[in-house]
């Protein structure tokens, strides 16, 4: 089912209502590092133990883990409204930790929150590491902006369903035209717990399936009603839930900046899937937001072009702010590339701009810089406002692809050489002679990546031994002597499971083999075939 996000925001003027939330927030953050500094003592165990048939980690084994004792355990943190949610917000992170770990064996292990006297020892032996050089300064500096982005800073309460009676639920004053969230935010001994006064002016009916009006029951109640502010097009979902409950999902209580905002998962029930049959390749510009082209199965180009938005000025901007590009320009962006998505029945392909940069960026003889109109951060907020636009249009999701080499290999011979940029805003290749303009190099460079990809083989070296015939493959350490030569397909898939089973078995020993990303890409590739012919090559 495609998800939908609405973020609304909650008015508070209450100071009583403001501790409520402030000391519930700080609860849950600290139940949830909790969780984590446990986990991290038992790491092996989970690694090992908490994986699916197919070797992949979910959210909903993991929490599993957290067994009654443990459970126990968070009552210290006063989170009983909160146990189901933080259980299964915390196998999201520790899922998403372990199947990245497996492929970046360097990622740090997840901190969700750090009060100032914890973070202080974390920063001096994090210092005292770089200086008796028992740690990179690039990996101390790194680690040093993850634990900052972490002091006292208060996690997102997760609400992992929609109920009138625990969670959260929304209301609807039709007299008024306004609404309400209702939020559970405390536990049944809480001091702050106040009954819910009658309001002659308005009338607050559920919005759930029942349409129930919300009365006063005289007892003090462990939840806490907020009028909402939101824009139009958050409104549009609203109405659409008046008559459709069931849309409202899980949701995430945030603080920013000393006001509060409650984001709603919603789901836009069944959508048409669109079957692709191209690939559009999205790229940062130097003289526009982003360049795009459009390229069939056999990578040949069907369309390219610019997508721009409101002019902005230049001076100052992209050196100091976030933001280079307005947050409504980007979802027009995302709204053009998504029509042609549409139209060209596209898989939209996205750089991840995360740990590595596209160096896009020039700098000329005379040491003065031209830098990409949309910054980096920029840029990833694209990815994520697509990551929904298209699934609402019966798209896949983007597919994000590394940007390593994207403005300096050719898209012709694929010679990769950073002498291939020719200047600023020009690319000739130094082997075939290949000349593009920057900008189209880059989106073009994108949109094939994935067939590039897909052209892979399993290579197979067969020859003759004292045994008979042997099929080898050095990536998957594969010696394989088939009972029949002429006919051992079978056979042959059952040694590949075998070895695909045996790698994840003991995938945190194989982490530290220099060919461990050859041969998880690989083996990843082979996972995905659905026959497994197609993808051998006979050396």
């Amino acid at each position: 089912m495609p998800m939908k996000t609405i973020t609304l925001k909650l008015h508070c003027p209450s100071k009583r209502k403001r501790q409520v939330i402030d000391r519930a927030m700080l609860n849950y953050s600290k139940a949830y590092q909790y969780l984590l500094d446990k986990a991290h003592t038992q790491i092996e165990d989970i690694r090992n133990h908490y994986r699916d048939s197919k070797g992949n980690y979910k959210a909903i084994n993991i929490a599993k883990w957290v067994n009654k004792e443990l459970s126990k355990e968070l009552n210290q943190f006063d989170v009983q409204p909160f146990k189901d949610a933080l259980k299964i917000d915390f196998g999201i992170t520790l899922a998403s930790y372990l199947s990245l770990n497996e492929i970046q064996q360097d990622a740090n292990y997840p901190i969700a929150y750090l009060p100032t006297q914890e973070w202080l020892e974390r920063y001096n032996d994090i210092m005292d590491a770089l200086i008796n050089e028992s740690r990179s300064s690039y990996e101390c500096d790194r680690e040093i902006h993850k634990i900052l982005k972490k002091a006292d800073n208060l996690k997102p309460l997760f609400f992992c369903r929609y109920a009138v009676n625990r969670d959260y639920c929304l209301l609807y004053d039709a007299k008024n035209n306004r609404y309400y969230a209702k939020l559970y935010l405390m536990n049944a001994k809480d001091e702050n717990r106040q009954p819910i006064e009658n309001n002659k002016n308005r009338e607050l009916i559920y919005i759930h399936k029942d349409k129930q009006v919300l009365e006063s029951s005289g007892r003090k109640e462990r939840f806490l009603l907020f009028p909402l502010a939101f824009g139009q097009w958050q409104e549009q979902y609203l109405k659409k839930a008046l008559d459709n409950p069931k849309m409202l999902k899980t949701a995430r209580l945030i603080k920013k900046k000393n006001e509060y905002f409650l984001s709603i998962s919603i789901d836009m029930g069944e959508v048409k899937q669109i079957k692709t049959e191209t690939f559009l390749g999205v790229s940062r510009a130097l003289k526009s937001p982003v360049h795009y082209t459009v390229v069939d199965r056999e990578s040949n180009i069907i369309s390219n072009g610019v997508i721009v938005a409101t002019p902005i000025p230049k001076i100052g901007v992209l050196k100091n702010k976030k933001n280079a590009v307005p947050i409504c320009e980007l979802h027009k962006i995302a709204n053009s590339i998504v029509q042609i998505a549409y139209k060209e029945r596209a898989q939209v392909i996205m750089k991840a701009l995360i740990d590595k940069g596209d160096k896009l960026q020039w700098v000329n003889e005379n040491n003065e810089k031209s830098t990409p109109v949309l910054s980096v951060y920029n840029y990833n907020q694209l990815t994520r406002i697509l990551e929904y636009k298209l699934i609402e249009k019966g798209l896949p999701a983007p597919i994000k692809v590394s940007p390593v080499g994207i403005f300096y290999t050719c898209p012709e011979c694929g010679l990769h050489t950073k002498q291939n940029r020719f200047s600023k805003d020009m690319f000739i290749c130094l082997a075939c002679g290949t000349t593009l303009d920057i900008e189209c190099l880059g989106s073009l460079n994108v949109a094939r990546k994935l067939n590039h990809h897909s052209k892979g083989t399993l290579k197979i070296k067969v020859e003759k031994t004292a045994k008979g015939v042997k099929f080898t493959n050095k990536v998957l350490g594969l010696e394989f002597h088939p009972t029949d030569p002429y006919n051992c397909m079978d056979e042959f898939s059952q040694e590949i499971k075998k070895i695909m089973q045996d790698f994840y078995s003991n995938i945190h020993n194989n982490a530290k083999d220099k060919e461990f990303k050859k041969k998880y890409s690989l083996i990843k590739k082979l996972q995905e075939a659905e026959d497994l012919s197609t993808l051998i090559q006979i050396i």
